[in-house]
Protein backbone atom coordinates (compact mmCIF):
# COMPACT_ATOMS: atom_id res chain seq x y z
CA UNK A 1 0.00 0.00 0.00
CA UNK A 2 2.97 2.54 0.88
CA UNK A 3 4.57 1.81 -2.13
CA UNK A 4 0.91 2.57 -4.26
CA UNK A 5 1.14 5.98 -2.56
CA UNK A 6 4.54 7.03 -3.16
CA UNK A 7 4.17 5.94 -6.96
CA UNK A 8 1.25 8.69 -6.60
CA UNK A 9 2.68 10.61 -5.04
CA UNK A 10 6.15 10.83 -7.43
CA UNK A 11 3.62 11.15 -10.48
CA UNK A 12 2.26 14.44 -9.00
CA UNK A 13 5.56 15.35 -8.29
CA UNK A 14 7.26 15.03 -11.55
CA UNK A 15 3.92 16.74 -12.37
CA UNK A 16 4.76 19.45 -10.05
CA UNK A 17 8.56 20.15 -11.23
CA UNK A 18 7.69 24.02 -12.33
CA UNK A 19 10.02 26.43 -12.49
CA UNK A 20 7.72 29.01 -9.70
CA UNK A 21 9.26 32.07 -9.11
CA UNK A 22 8.97 33.96 -5.57
CA UNK A 23 6.74 36.14 -6.64
CA UNK A 24 4.52 33.63 -7.31
CA UNK A 25 4.22 31.73 -4.55
CA UNK A 26 3.56 34.53 -2.59
CA UNK A 27 0.58 35.40 -4.83
CA UNK A 28 -0.43 31.29 -4.33
CA UNK A 29 -0.02 32.12 -0.33
CA UNK A 30 -1.76 35.34 -0.69
CA UNK A 31 -4.82 33.83 -3.13
CA UNK A 32 -5.10 30.68 -0.23
CA UNK A 33 -5.45 33.70 2.16
CA UNK A 34 -8.08 35.33 0.39
CA UNK A 35 -10.22 32.16 -0.36
CA UNK A 36 -10.13 31.67 3.76
CA UNK A 37 -11.31 34.65 4.31
CA UNK A 38 -14.26 34.60 1.69
CA UNK A 39 -16.68 32.66 4.46
CA UNK A 40 -16.34 35.80 6.82
CA UNK A 41 -19.84 36.81 6.70
CA UNK A 42 -20.95 33.27 7.34
CA UNK A 43 -18.02 32.61 9.77
CA UNK A 44 -19.06 31.50 13.52
CA UNK A 45 -16.01 32.00 15.36
CA UNK A 46 -16.02 34.67 17.98
CA UNK A 47 -13.34 36.10 20.14
CA UNK A 48 -13.76 33.98 22.85
CA UNK A 49 -13.05 31.41 21.17
CA UNK A 50 -9.49 32.81 20.54
CA UNK A 51 -8.14 29.76 22.56
CA UNK A 52 -8.74 27.15 19.78
CA UNK A 53 -6.71 29.41 17.33
CA UNK A 54 -3.53 29.75 20.01
CA UNK A 55 -0.66 27.56 20.43
CA UNK A 56 2.95 26.99 19.56
CA UNK A 57 3.42 28.50 15.68
CA UNK A 58 3.55 24.73 13.69
CA UNK A 59 7.01 24.84 11.77
CA UNK A 60 9.57 22.45 12.11
CA UNK A 61 12.88 22.81 12.08
CA UNK A 62 13.79 24.13 8.40
CA UNK A 63 17.52 22.31 7.71
CA UNK A 64 17.38 20.95 4.74
CA UNK A 65 19.01 17.62 5.86
CA UNK A 66 16.88 17.91 9.25
CA UNK A 67 13.59 17.86 6.87
CA UNK A 68 14.40 14.51 5.36
CA UNK A 69 13.14 12.63 8.41
CA UNK A 70 9.73 13.01 11.07
CA UNK A 71 9.96 16.26 12.79
CA UNK A 72 7.80 16.83 15.65
CA UNK A 73 5.28 19.74 15.32
CA UNK A 74 5.38 22.62 17.94
CA UNK A 75 1.83 22.28 19.66
CA UNK A 76 -0.61 22.73 22.58
CA UNK A 77 -1.70 19.78 25.00
CA UNK A 78 -5.28 21.19 24.23
CA UNK A 79 -7.14 19.22 21.53
CA UNK A 80 -9.88 20.37 19.42
CA UNK A 81 -13.63 19.61 20.28
CA UNK A 82 -15.45 16.30 18.88
CA UNK A 83 -16.76 17.54 15.57
CA UNK A 84 -14.42 20.38 14.49
CA UNK A 85 -11.42 21.45 12.80
CA UNK A 86 -8.21 23.23 11.36
CA UNK A 87 -7.11 23.67 7.48
CA UNK A 88 -3.90 25.94 7.71
CA UNK A 89 -1.28 26.31 4.74
CA UNK A 90 2.74 27.35 6.74
CA UNK A 91 4.70 28.78 4.48
CA UNK A 92 8.49 29.42 4.82
CA UNK A 93 11.32 30.78 2.86
CA UNK A 94 14.81 29.49 4.49
CA UNK A 95 18.80 30.33 3.31
CA UNK A 96 21.14 27.53 4.12
CA UNK A 97 25.29 27.60 3.88
CA UNK A 98 27.01 24.70 5.28
CA UNK A 99 30.09 23.09 3.74
CA UNK A 100 32.59 20.85 5.46
CA UNK A 101 34.32 17.68 4.84
CA UNK A 102 36.03 15.91 7.79
CA UNK A 103 37.34 12.24 7.12
CA UNK A 104 35.38 10.19 4.78
CA UNK A 105 32.58 12.45 5.00
CA UNK A 106 31.87 15.73 2.74
CA UNK A 107 29.05 17.98 2.65
CA UNK A 108 27.76 21.19 1.11
CA UNK A 109 24.54 22.61 1.62
CA UNK A 110 24.22 25.68 -0.60
CA UNK A 111 20.16 26.63 -1.33
CA UNK A 112 17.27 28.80 -0.27
CA UNK A 113 13.98 27.20 -0.01
CA UNK A 114 10.37 27.86 0.14
CA UNK A 115 8.38 25.11 1.71
CA UNK A 116 4.68 25.14 2.03
CA UNK A 117 3.06 22.38 4.16
CA UNK A 118 -1.07 21.81 4.48
CA UNK A 119 -1.67 21.14 8.11
CA UNK A 120 -4.96 19.34 9.18
CA UNK A 121 -5.97 18.76 12.34
CA UNK A 122 -9.40 17.13 13.23
CA UNK A 123 -11.28 16.03 16.88
CA UNK A 124 -12.64 12.89 16.37
CA UNK A 125 -13.52 12.20 20.25
CA UNK A 126 -13.41 14.38 23.13
CA UNK A 127 -10.21 14.66 23.70
CA UNK A 128 -8.74 12.68 21.16
CA UNK A 129 -7.22 14.59 17.97
CA UNK A 130 -6.02 13.28 14.36
CA UNK A 131 -3.87 15.36 12.33
CA UNK A 132 -1.51 15.51 9.14
CA UNK A 133 1.11 17.41 7.06
CA UNK A 134 1.98 17.85 3.25
CA UNK A 135 4.40 19.82 2.08
CA UNK A 136 5.68 20.94 -1.10
CA UNK A 137 9.35 21.97 -1.25
CA UNK A 138 11.07 24.44 -4.07
CA UNK A 139 14.74 24.31 -3.11
CA UNK A 140 16.56 27.00 -5.73
CA UNK A 141 19.96 29.22 -5.76
CA UNK A 142 18.31 32.07 -3.48
CA UNK A 143 18.17 35.90 -3.44
CA UNK A 144 19.47 36.48 0.14
CA UNK A 145 23.10 35.80 0.07
CA UNK A 146 24.63 39.11 -0.38
CA UNK A 147 22.29 40.32 2.06
CA UNK A 148 22.85 37.96 4.68
CA UNK A 149 26.91 38.32 4.28
CA UNK A 150 26.01 42.35 4.45
CA UNK A 151 24.11 41.94 7.74
CA UNK A 152 26.21 39.16 9.61
CA UNK A 153 29.16 41.68 8.68
CA UNK A 154 27.44 44.65 10.13
CA UNK A 155 25.93 43.25 13.15
CA UNK A 156 28.57 40.41 14.01
CA UNK A 157 32.88 40.68 14.78
CA UNK A 158 33.37 37.26 13.24
CA UNK A 159 31.54 36.45 10.09
CA UNK A 160 31.39 32.53 8.88
CA UNK A 161 34.73 31.68 6.87
CA UNK A 162 32.54 29.89 4.21
CA UNK A 163 29.54 33.07 4.11
CA UNK A 164 32.63 35.30 3.14
CA UNK A 165 33.66 33.36 0.41
CA UNK A 166 30.56 32.20 -0.84
CA UNK A 167 29.53 32.59 -4.62
CA UNK A 168 26.37 33.65 -3.94
CA UNK A 169 23.17 32.90 -6.39
CA UNK A 170 24.58 29.19 -6.43
CA UNK A 171 22.47 26.05 -5.72
CA UNK A 172 24.66 22.75 -4.30
CA UNK A 173 23.31 19.76 -2.27
CA UNK A 174 25.00 16.67 -1.43
CA UNK A 175 26.67 14.59 1.57
CA UNK A 176 29.11 11.80 0.76
CA UNK A 177 30.63 9.22 2.28
CA UNK A 178 34.09 8.04 0.67
CA UNK A 179 33.22 9.96 -2.58
CA UNK A 180 29.55 8.55 -3.09
CA UNK A 181 26.51 10.74 -2.40
CA UNK A 182 23.82 9.51 -0.08
CA UNK A 183 22.15 12.66 0.33
CA UNK A 184 21.87 14.84 -3.28
CA UNK A 185 19.70 16.98 -4.58
CA UNK A 186 20.38 17.34 -8.11
CA UNK A 187 20.58 19.54 -10.71
CA UNK A 188 19.97 23.60 -10.19
CA UNK A 189 16.90 23.67 -8.22
CA UNK A 190 14.47 20.41 -6.84
CA UNK A 191 10.79 20.76 -6.81
CA UNK A 192 8.33 18.10 -5.35
CA UNK A 193 6.27 16.58 -2.90
CA UNK A 194 7.82 15.88 0.83
CA UNK A 195 6.71 13.52 3.12
CA UNK A 196 3.59 12.87 4.97
CA UNK A 197 3.08 13.12 8.06
CA UNK A 198 -0.03 11.64 10.12
CA UNK A 199 -0.63 12.02 14.21
CA UNK A 200 -2.73 11.13 16.51
CA UNK A 201 -3.30 13.31 20.15
CA UNK A 202 -4.86 12.32 23.14
CA UNK A 203 -5.67 14.12 25.99
CA UNK A 204 -4.61 12.69 29.64
CA UNK A 205 -5.84 15.06 31.85
CA UNK A 206 -7.43 19.22 31.77
CA UNK A 207 -5.75 21.98 33.04
CA UNK A 208 -6.35 22.33 36.97
CA UNK A 209 -5.81 25.28 39.43
CA UNK A 210 -1.66 23.89 39.52
CA UNK A 211 -1.56 21.09 37.00
CA UNK A 212 -0.83 21.80 33.81
CA UNK A 213 -3.37 20.25 31.05
CA UNK A 214 -1.12 17.03 29.32
CA UNK A 215 -1.62 15.46 26.34
CA UNK A 216 0.80 12.56 24.54
CA UNK A 217 0.89 11.94 21.15
CA UNK A 218 2.51 9.24 17.93
CA UNK A 219 3.36 10.38 14.71
CA UNK A 220 4.53 8.16 11.50
CA UNK A 221 5.66 9.36 8.44
CA UNK A 222 4.80 7.79 5.10
CA UNK A 223 7.84 7.89 2.78
CA UNK A 224 6.13 9.83 -0.44
CA UNK A 225 8.96 12.12 -1.33
CA UNK A 226 11.72 11.54 -4.45
CA UNK A 227 15.27 10.38 -1.97
CA UNK A 228 16.64 11.58 -6.03
CA UNK A 229 15.88 15.02 -5.00
CA UNK A 230 16.35 14.69 -1.67
CA UNK A 231 12.84 15.53 -0.76
CA UNK A 232 12.58 12.55 1.62
CA UNK A 233 14.91 9.93 2.96
CA UNK A 234 12.99 6.47 1.43
CA UNK A 235 12.01 5.46 4.54
CA UNK A 236 8.97 5.42 7.15
CA UNK A 237 9.84 6.73 10.78
CA UNK A 238 7.70 7.22 13.92
CA UNK A 239 7.79 9.09 16.73
CA UNK A 240 6.25 9.93 20.21
CA UNK A 241 5.86 12.25 22.89
CA UNK A 242 4.04 14.17 25.53
CA UNK A 243 2.68 18.04 25.89
CA UNK A 244 2.64 20.10 28.63
CA UNK A 245 0.08 23.47 28.41
CA UNK A 246 -0.37 25.70 31.21
CA UNK A 247 -2.39 29.59 31.41
CA UNK A 248 -0.89 32.26 33.78
CA UNK A 249 -3.39 35.16 33.60
CA UNK A 250 -2.69 36.33 29.64
CA UNK A 251 0.64 34.50 29.28
CA UNK A 252 0.50 30.45 28.42
CA UNK A 253 3.63 28.24 28.88
CA UNK A 254 4.49 24.97 26.30
CA UNK A 255 6.43 22.32 26.77
CA UNK A 256 6.93 19.54 23.77
CA UNK A 257 9.54 16.77 24.51
CA UNK A 258 8.78 14.34 21.51
CA UNK A 259 11.42 11.08 20.61
CA UNK A 260 11.98 10.06 16.85
CA UNK A 261 13.07 7.06 15.55
CA UNK A 262 14.30 6.95 12.03
CA UNK A 263 14.33 4.31 9.34
CA UNK A 264 17.59 2.60 8.09
CA UNK A 265 17.39 5.27 5.08
CA UNK A 266 21.10 4.93 4.71
CA UNK A 267 21.95 0.93 5.17
CA UNK A 268 23.42 0.78 1.71
CA UNK A 269 25.75 3.03 2.40
CA UNK A 270 26.41 1.66 5.72
CA UNK A 271 25.32 5.19 7.41
CA UNK A 272 23.76 4.39 10.45
CA UNK A 273 21.00 6.42 12.06
CA UNK A 274 20.34 6.33 15.59
CA UNK A 275 16.84 7.61 17.68
CA UNK A 276 16.84 12.01 17.83
CA UNK A 277 15.23 14.31 20.63
CA UNK A 278 13.33 16.71 20.32
CA UNK A 279 12.24 19.56 22.84
CA UNK A 280 9.98 22.78 22.44
CA UNK A 281 10.09 25.47 25.25
CA UNK A 282 7.48 28.22 24.53
CA UNK A 283 5.16 31.12 25.77
CA UNK A 284 2.65 33.19 24.30
CA UNK A 285 1.51 36.77 25.55
CA UNK A 286 -1.96 37.87 25.07
CA UNK A 287 -1.94 41.71 23.83
CA UNK A 288 -5.70 41.73 23.18
CA UNK A 289 -8.62 38.97 22.42
CA UNK A 290 -7.11 38.56 18.90
CA UNK A 291 -3.60 39.58 18.95
CA UNK A 292 -0.67 37.71 20.48
CA UNK A 293 3.15 37.36 20.64
CA UNK A 294 4.99 34.45 20.42
CA UNK A 295 8.14 32.60 21.65
CA UNK A 296 9.64 29.20 21.26
CA UNK A 297 13.01 27.54 22.02
CA UNK A 298 13.71 24.43 20.43
CA UNK A 299 16.43 21.84 20.66
CA UNK A 300 16.96 18.98 18.19
CA UNK A 301 19.70 15.99 18.84
CA UNK A 302 20.76 14.28 15.19
CA UNK A 303 19.94 11.33 14.17
CA UNK A 304 23.22 10.67 12.89
CA UNK A 305 26.34 9.99 14.92
CA UNK A 306 30.26 10.30 14.70
CA UNK A 307 30.73 11.13 11.43
CA UNK A 308 32.77 14.17 11.40
CA UNK A 309 30.65 16.71 9.96
CA UNK A 310 28.64 19.39 12.26
CA UNK A 311 26.07 19.74 9.85
CA UNK A 312 25.05 15.72 10.26
CA UNK A 313 26.25 15.51 14.35
CA UNK A 314 25.60 18.51 16.03
CA UNK A 315 22.62 19.37 17.86
CA UNK A 316 20.21 22.41 16.52
CA UNK A 317 19.06 24.88 18.57
CA UNK A 318 16.61 27.67 17.26
CA UNK A 319 14.27 30.30 18.60
CA UNK A 320 11.12 31.48 16.83
CA UNK A 321 9.63 34.97 17.47
CA UNK A 322 6.51 35.24 15.86
CA UNK A 323 3.02 37.17 15.91
CA UNK A 324 -0.95 35.10 15.98
CA UNK A 325 -3.54 37.57 14.60
CA UNK A 326 -7.10 35.87 14.54
CA UNK A 327 -9.67 38.10 11.79
CA UNK A 328 -12.76 38.97 12.75
CA UNK A 329 -13.74 36.56 10.02
CA UNK A 330 -11.89 33.60 12.00
CA UNK A 331 -8.56 33.18 9.40
CA UNK A 332 -5.38 33.05 11.89
CA UNK A 333 -2.32 34.77 10.35
CA UNK A 334 0.83 34.24 11.75
CA UNK A 335 4.18 35.37 10.82
CA UNK A 336 7.38 36.17 12.25
CA UNK A 337 11.47 35.04 12.00
CA UNK A 338 13.58 32.12 13.10
CA UNK A 339 17.18 31.70 13.94
CA UNK A 340 20.09 29.52 14.64
CA UNK A 341 21.87 30.23 17.88
CA UNK A 342 24.23 28.54 20.24
CA UNK A 343 26.62 27.61 17.77
CA UNK A 344 24.06 25.55 15.62
CA UNK A 345 25.55 28.21 12.52
CA UNK A 346 27.60 24.75 10.85
CA UNK A 347 24.85 22.42 11.25
CA UNK A 348 21.38 24.29 10.60
CA UNK A 349 19.66 26.74 8.44
CA UNK A 350 21.06 30.44 8.81
CA UNK A 351 17.44 32.03 9.03
CA UNK A 352 13.90 31.24 8.29
CA UNK A 353 11.00 33.56 7.59
CA UNK A 354 7.28 32.11 7.65
CA UNK A 355 3.57 33.41 6.98
CA UNK A 356 0.80 31.30 8.06
CA UNK A 357 -2.45 31.60 7.29
CA UNK A 358 -5.42 29.08 8.77
CA UNK A 359 -9.03 28.69 9.24
CA UNK A 360 -10.96 26.37 12.08
CA UNK A 361 -14.24 24.41 10.41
Amino acid sequence: MIQKFRNSIEILSEKAQVDLTLPQWMACVIGFLLMLNAGNACSSILETNWGKKSGPISIVNQAPIQLLFLQAVPDKAETLPKGQGSLSLNTTITNTLLSESSGNYEGVVDMEMIRASLELQYGILQGLEIGMSLPFVYSYSGVMDNTILDVERFFFDNTRTVRVYQEAGKYEYYVKRENKAFISGKGKRSTGIGDLALRVKGKIWDEGNILPCLSTRLAVKVPSGDTDRALGSGEPDYGFGILLQKDIKRLTAYLNADVIFPGDAFEDEDVSLNEFYEFMLGAEYRICSRLSILAQVNCITRPFHHTGLQMLDRRIYDALLGINYLTKGGVSIQAGTIEDFKHSGNAGADITFFLNVGKDF
